[in-house]
C-alpha cells in the first residue's frame, strides 16, 4: 500500500506544483498557453482528494472528526507550519480575489484575475493531498505486517521443527 501512496503523493504533489505555477502566472497577468484548460486541475483534487479521505477514515487512531491529524503527526513539524501557513495565505488570497473582482462587471473578470484565485484553493487542496499521503506512507511503512488467516501463531520461545 506504501506505493499506492507515494505514488498518489507524487501526483498530488504535481498538481501542486502546476497550481503554484497558475497562481504566479495569475499574479504576474499572464495567461498559460493551455488558456482555460488548465481549470482541469479542478477535476484533479477529486481524483486525489476521494482516496485520501477513504484512506484517513481507515488509518484513523480513534472515530470522530480530525482524520487529518493522525496523518500530518507522521510529518516532520515542518511540514505541519508549512500547511498552516499555506492555509493562512489561501484565506488572505480568496478575501483579496474577492475584493479585486468587485471592480470588473459581472462576468467580466479578466481570465489572470480568475486563475490567482481559483489556482490558491487548488494549491491548498494539492498541498494537504501531498501532506496526507506522504503522512499514509509513513504510517503504512510503521505499521506491524498483518498475519495471514491460515498462518499458526507462533511463541517466540518455542524453537522451529525442523
Amino acid at each position: 500500500m506504501t506505493f499506492v501512496y507515494l505514488f498518489l503523493a507524487t501526483l498530488a504533489g504535481l498538481g501542486f506544483l502546476a497550481s503554484v505555477v497558475c497562481h504566479v502566472m495569475g499574479w504576474l497577468n499572464i495567461e498559460p498557453s493551455m488558456g482555460q484548460g488548465v481549470f482541469v486541475l479542478h477535476v484533479g483534487i477529486f481524483i486525489v482528494w476521494i482516496p485520501l479521505v477513504i484512506s484517513a477514515n481507515w488509518t484513523m487512531p480513534k472515530p470522530g472528526r480530525g482524520n487529518f491529524e493522525h496523518l500530518l503527526a507522521e510529518l516532520p513539524k515542518w511540514v505541519n507550519h508549512a500547511f498552516k501557513g499555506l492555509f493562512g495565505y489561501v484565506a488572505f488570497n480568496f478575501i483579496y480575489f474577492i475584493y479585486s473582482t468587485y471592480q470588473y462587471p459581472k462576468h467580466r473578470v479578466p481570465f489572470p484575475v480568475e486563475l490567482r484565485g481559483f489556482s490558491g484553493h487548488w494549491m491548498f487542496f494539492y498541498g494537504a493531498a501531498t501532506a496526507g499521503f506522504w503522512g499514509l506512507a509513513r504510517l503504512s511503512r510503521a505499521a506491524p505486517p498483518k498475519l495471514k488467516k491460515d498462518a499458526p501463531a507462533t511463541n517466540s520461545n518455542e524453537k522451529p521443527e525442523t
